[in-house]
């Protein structure tokens, strides 16, 4: 009977639900607003009012604050949910195109008081470990990639090599919240990116391996109701021409949401660089003077899958796959020329090379969530692994010249190449417990397992056959295991205060080895403990002060350990050391937010001590040729301050400013020679921002690097100032936008580095980093939805 009763609810219900939908759809459309502006972003979640956990469809408020569903005859409910507002709901009966007018939201200053999200409207979206900046709002970095997309966020440097430092060391680099086997920012388009999440002092549940602090890239994902697809397609040019195109499509059904993205980025570029080093205990060849020209052809193609699946009210189970494909040719040129200690010629060589690469990367990661039945408590496990190929192939020729540059005897043909197989395994497991109302447990584990092999070879033509250099020639192996493990409480035990107290346990085992040479050996097992603290004491809900500790580690990579040198420029070498040895670092900060009326201030104080330091140490030897090696050199200490400043002059005029002064202290030795170095450095970047109409937007932003230290001398300044402009057009389902990057053609980077007794070198670079590039998206929706430029993602 019970059998019976509960098959006839079932098909009562679903034969309500067919013809419901089996009906004509009407339109409910609406508005959200706060006291001030339009609410954009927000959810808009409709249920029938006879079954309100049922998720019937969804939407996102555009930048008016409007959205737009549809729905056929009966009795509903909506939802408008936004983090920093309150949620509301409404009651209503569709019968025909349904308006539901403006309906006006309340901060919800419980959250406003955890320094979660500040303001919708600002550029800079604070939390108590940092910040966060949707990639939307850099107009200036659209057509590139993520990592021109940092170099417009607040306190990130990226030099002209792509290098990537918060407050002078390099961060942790995290893929949707995981170690990716993507190794580089510049293969992930800006397209491709939601969000940029800055943890300058990450709790207990982070990694420990994140000296400089984390820098997490959300990559976009489309949650609105209903299929969706859009498409972009950009061109440039700098010196030469760069492209971009991309497509996406997504579904969001009941339970279920798909959605499947491809974007491709294509680009030719130029670099010049100039040497002169100076070898003071080499009279015949005591000056070289070097000019470089390379043409670079750069290409990435990228595929991302995504199936989010809502087994039930509590119960989300997430599958992505993500794979990469990039190709660079490069055909460089190189001349060196030698004089003596007076100035006379000695010798001259013209060296070119022709490099090929590609590379491939497969990425496949899965996601389960589950909420109890009591409030607050769930548990999140996660496993990814990512596995890749990455050839290189270089052909070397090298011509003797005289001092005219004419050439002589018979040119010197080698030739190179590198296979390297590298695979990474991610396991993980989060669980939250609430003990009480405003005390939390939080616990997990997290397992990192990674390999690579690589085969290098260094081949010289003989007699018409290319040989075997056995001296220059390598296999290595490499294996890496991590485990670590957390506790850590949070607590909020009044409305002033909010602490938590964490404790990292980390056992990492590697180990690597020479095939070819069985000199290089090594096998290392260690076990640290980190703690972490963070406290915030809020003063009101918009002005607080926070302090936080935590002990870190530097775990040399793949590149660094790495014993292969590349001989390109065969007079300055480099490799990686096998032999390096982690960076143990205390890390404090003390920090105060205030926001008043149209501004908002960010202090930080930090101060940084690392042991075993490592950075790239250059040795002279003998036979004249510079061999750079990273070292382990002895202690650093950092100590600076940190402003991140937003005004709102005018209601279309906005202005972000950050501002970061450090001093750096190295001290120690690296072989035989001492180092000790002690420069001060600063940067700052101003982000101006101005709404010329609802539908048009500007943005001018200009950073300044000032020198930093390395180990034997300093990097050079870096400078330069960008241009955005987007506007949307075909009545908001179109956008174009354009980009001038580098407007005055000053950016470039470089070192000047010296041994006293030994040597003194002096290398600057520019690359082609002036260009204009335009930028056309088109929506193909079935509801309103913004422009593509502005494409609605989810912001949970």
């Amino acid at each position: 009977m019970l059998i019976n009763k509960t098959f006839s609810g079932l098909l009562l219900s679903l034969l309500t639900s067919l013809s419901i939908f089996a009906q004509s759809p009407f339109s409910i459309q609406g508005k959200l607003h706060d006291k001030q502006a339009p609410v954009e972003f927000a959810n808009v979640l409709l249920y029938a009012q006879s079954d309100t956990v049922k998720l019937l469809k969804s939407a996102v408020s555009d930048s008016l604050g409007q959205f737009k569903l549809t729905a056929s005859n009966g009795n509903y409910l909506i939802k408008f949910q936004m983090m920093g507002y309150e949620p509301k709901r409404i009651a209503f009966r569709v019968q025909e195109n349904t308006d539901l007018g403006t309906t006006m939201l309340t901060e919800d200053n419980r959250l406003l008081a955890s320094v979660e999200v500040v303001s919708q409207k600002e550029l800079v979206q604070k939390t108590t470990q940092g910040f966060i900046i949707k990639a939307k709002d850099n107009l200036t970095q659209a057509g590139g990639s993520a990592t021109d997309l940092l170099k417009s966020v607040p306190t990130v440097v990226v030099d002209a090599d792509g290098a990537i430092t918060v407050r002078g060391k390099g961060p942790l680099i995290l893929i949707n919240g995981r170690t990716s086997g993507i190794s580089s920012t510049d293969l992930i388009p800006a397209s491709s990116v939601e969000s940029v999440e800055i943890i300058n002092n990450p709790s207990a549940q982070y990694d420990a391996d994140s000296e400089g602090g984390i820098i997490n890239i959300k990559l976009k994902k489309v949650t609105t109701g209903g299929t969706n697809a859009m498409a972009s397609i950009g061109g440039g040019m700098g010196a030469k021409a760069r492209g971009s195109s991309a497509f996406s499509i997504n579904h969001q059904s009941g339970k279920w949401n798909i959605g499947l993205n491809y974007d491709m980025k294509y680009s030719e570029r130029t670099r010049q660089a100039t040497t002169n080093r100076t070898s003071f205990d080499q009279p015949l060849n005591y000056l070289l003077t070097q000019g470089r020209q390379d043409n670079r052809t750069e290409q990435t193609q990228n595929l991302k899958l995504n199936i989010d699946y809502a087994a039930s009210d509590r119960d989300v189970i997430n599958l992505e796959f993500i794979g990469n494909l990039e190709g660079q040719d490069n055909d460089e040129t190189l001349t060196s020329r030698f004089a003596s200690q007076w100035g006379s010629f000695t010798s001259r060589n013209r060296r070119e090379s022709f490099e090929v690469e590609k590379a491939l990367v497969g990425e496949f990661a899965i996601t389960y969530a589950h909420q109890f039945a009591s409030k607050g408590e769930k548990i999140v496990w996660n496993a990814s692994t990512s596995i890749g190929k990455e050839n290189q192939d270089t052909d070397i020729i090298t011509n003797a010249q005289n001092e005219s540059g004419s050439a002589l005897g018979i040119p010197f043909m080698q030739r190179t190449y590198s296979y390297q197989k590298p695979q990474t395994t991610n396991l993980k497991v989060d669980y939250v417990k609430p003990l009480s109302e405003k005390v939390k447990l939080e616990t997990g584990y997290k397992g990192i397992i990674r390999s690579t092999n690589i085969d290098y070879q260094n081949q010289t033509l003989l007699r018409g056959n290319y040989v075997k250099n056995a001296a220059l020639s390598n296999v290595f192996d490499f294996q890496e295991q991590v485990h670590a493990a957390y506790v850590q409480i949070k607590s909020e035990p009044s409305k002033a205060w909010k602490y938590d107290i964490g404790l990292r346990a980390e056992q990492v085992n590697n180990s690597g080895s020479s095939v070819s040479n069985s000199s290089i050996s090594f096998q290392r097992n260690y076990f640290n403990l980190f703690p972490t603290a963070n406290l915030a004491y809020f003063i009101n809900p918009s002005d607080f002060v926070k302090f936080s500790y935590s002990r870190r580690i530097n775990r040399p990579g793949l590149g660094e350990l790495n014993p292969m040198m590349d001989i390109t420029d065969s007079l300055n070498q480099h490799g990686g050391n096998p032999y390096l040895k982690p960076e143990l670092v205390h890390v404090m900060e003390l920090g105060y937010d205030k926001e008043g009326d149209g501004w908002s201030l960010s202090s930080s104080a930090f101060f940084r001590l690392s042991n075993n330091v490592i950075r790239t140490v250059i040795e002279m030897k003998p036979n004249g040729v510079a061999i750079t090696t990273p070292q382990n050199i002895g202690n650093a200490s950092t100590v600076g301050i940190e402003e991140i400043f937003n005004w709102f002059p005018t209601k279309f005029w906005s202005v972000n400013t950050s501002v970061s002064l450090f001093n750096q202290k190295l001290s120690g030795n690296a072989g035989n020679t001492d180092v000790a170095n002690d420069v001060f450095s600063w940067y700052t970047k101003v982000v101006n921002n101005f709404n010329l109409s609802k539908n048009t937007k500007l943005q001018v932003f200009g950073a300044y690097n000032a020198p930093t230290a390395m180990a034997q001398g300093t990097r050079k300044a870096v400078y330069n100032v960008d241009l955005g402009f987007q506007t949307k057009i075909l009545h908001g389902k179109g956008g174009l936008g354009i980009v001038l990057s580098d407007v005055f053609n000053m950016q470039s980077t470089g070192w000047n580095i010296s041994a006293p007794s030994d040597f003194n070198l002096v290398r600057t670079m520019k690359v082609d980093t002036r260009s204009v590039f335009i930028t056309f998206a088109y929506s193909f929706a079935n509801i309103f939805k913004e422009s593509l430029l502005e494409n609605q993602f989810s912001n949970d």
